[in-house]
């Protein structure tokens, strides 16, 4: 087979794309030889300009699938070693395709996954999918995204040239090379495909002025990028917390450490009790060390510092942290301005922590009963104790604004051996919180939106794709 492969390439490749590209190079010429491979860049030339030129070159070769890749993807995203991330265009060709590509995200507004639906609406013919939407494996779909796209050649046996024309139309109506190639070829009787399993970075390149006030951001941002999290949080927002606890159990960190690890043990079980919440009251300063050791986990960690960029700097909303234990997270939300209610069990040892470090650090604007509307809710390691988890989602979804937010970190928890975990059923909460008009941005992420009703299909996907 006589593979094209064709880079648009506006100006330069960036190092990190041309380092990519010549490892994925090697890896063509040394794992499948069987090919021919022709390497067509065009550079310096607008996107329709580019992408026609590189066609008619592959004809011309007399190439039988064209390989489109755009010069800002980088497929060893990973950087694991040993990790296939090269073996993405034998896939593709192996699924036999009229076009077909790989799963990418836009790198900048709500980073949308860049596969497309059509609507049948005139006004917005394409809308893109959502997360829900992605099944992790090969999916039709009406547009699948240029920048990683492998279309066989016989496809233009049918199309007219110019086979792209500029993207913006004389009607107004933008429309990018991806969606009208697709949707040429669909008119044409083409199907259009993507296997959603192969994931590809998409690279940023941002000059951005860093000062005082976004410092902690960028710090951040390297933490989770070079692997530095855990010594990040340990020295920053989480050694508050950390030191909070030393002095209110009055332990020194190898007691809390040995306390936490024998948390359970020699500890009659939660379905023991009668009362779920005197099980809770009676755990002693032991549930204070546990969930300190469990929030310094690399992970948990990470999770945490994950939740707290997703609040922009300069917004001010209302917040409930339900279950919320000694609360780490929401207490830095607090401390950056958040007005937060915390919802807990009173006189259970983590939450009468979290009020003495209110108090000690005069830290305004926190409450203790549930109220509302809220902006955003957290749902931290706490829908897996709720026996009647239902009747508080629906209360909780109730009191969340329009648009508003829940974060929740149920639908990565699977430590299904925790005694304390009584309600593990991801599926029976993600459709709860689909029939309550709650939209997955993400696993972690779900937006109120009462116009959300989705179809049968929508929803059932939706609730696959989180649970």
């Amino acid at each position: 087979m006589k593979i094209a492969v064709g880079i648009p390439v506006f100006q330069n490749y960036a190092p990190e794309v041309a380092h990519d590209y010549m490892r994925m190079w090697y890896n063509f010429g040394r794992r499948m030889p069987e090919h021919e491979f022709f390497l067509i860049p065009k550079t310096k030339s607008e996107q329709f300009r580019a992408r026609n030129a590189i066609v008619t070159t592959a004809l011309q070769f007399g190439c039988d699938r064209l390989l489109f890749l755009d010069d800002d993807h980088i497929f060893d995203w990973r950087e694991v070693p040993n990790h296939d991330s090269y073996s993405f265009l034998e896939k593709l060709i192996a699924h036999d395709k009229d076009i077909v590509g790989c799963l990418y995200y836009h790198r900048t507004g709500e980073y949308r996954p860049v596969l497309m639906k059509n609507t049948c609406d005139p006004g917005k013919q394409y809308t893109f999918l959502n997360d829900a939407e992605i099944t992790g494996g090969l999916q039709r779909v009406d547009v699948q995204g240029g920048g990683v796209m492998l279309i066989n050649l016989k496809v233009f046996d049918k199309l007219k040239p110019p086979y792209f024309e500029p993207e913006m139309q004389t009607d107004g109506a933008s429309l990018g090379t991806d969606i009208q190639l697709c949707r040429k070829a669909s008119e044409a009787g083409f199907e259009v495909w993507c296997d959603t399993s192969i994931v590809v970075g998409h690279l940023k390149q941002e000059r951005e002025i860093v000062h005082s006030e976004n410092r902690d951001s960028f710090i951040a941002d390297n933490a989770l990028r070079g692997g530095m999290a855990e010594d990040w949080v340990f020295d920053n927002w989480l050694k508050g917390y950390r030191d909070d606890v030393r002095e209110y159990t009055g332990f020194d960190n190898e007691t809390i450490l040995e306390k936490a690890i024998q948390y359970n043990d020699g500890r009659p079980g939660l379905t023991d009790h009668a009362d779920p919440d005197d099980y809770y009251r009676g755990l002693g300063l032991e549930q204070i060390c546990r969930q300190a050791y469990f929030h310094s986990k690399p992970r948990v960690a990470q999770q945490g510092l994950v939740i707290l960029k997703q609040f922009k700097r300069g917004f001010r909303g209302y917040g409930m942290d339900f279950g919320c234990g000694s609360a780490p997270v929401g207490f830095e939300l607090l401390k950056k301005g958040h007005r937060m209610d915390f919802v807990d069990l009173d006189g259970a040892p983590a939450y009468e922590f979290l009020k003495w470090r209110v108090d000690k650090r005069q830290v305004e604007g926190a409450g203790w009963e549930k109220c509302g509307p809220y902006d955003f809710m957290l749902f931290l390691d706490s829908i897996e104790h709720l026996k009647d988890w239902a009747q508080i989602l629906d209360d909780a979804v109730g009191r969340l604004k329009p648009k508003g937010i829940l974060i929740t970190n149920y639908f990565d928890t699977h430590d299904y051996n925790n005694p304390e975990h009584i309600s593990m059923d991801h599926n029976a909460v993600a459709e709860f919180l689909v029939s309550r008009h709650m939209v997955p941005k993400s696993n972690t992420l779900w937006i109120k939106d009462d116009n959300f009703m989705g179809g049968a299909m929508q929803r059932k996907e939706a609730i696959e794709e989180v649970a």
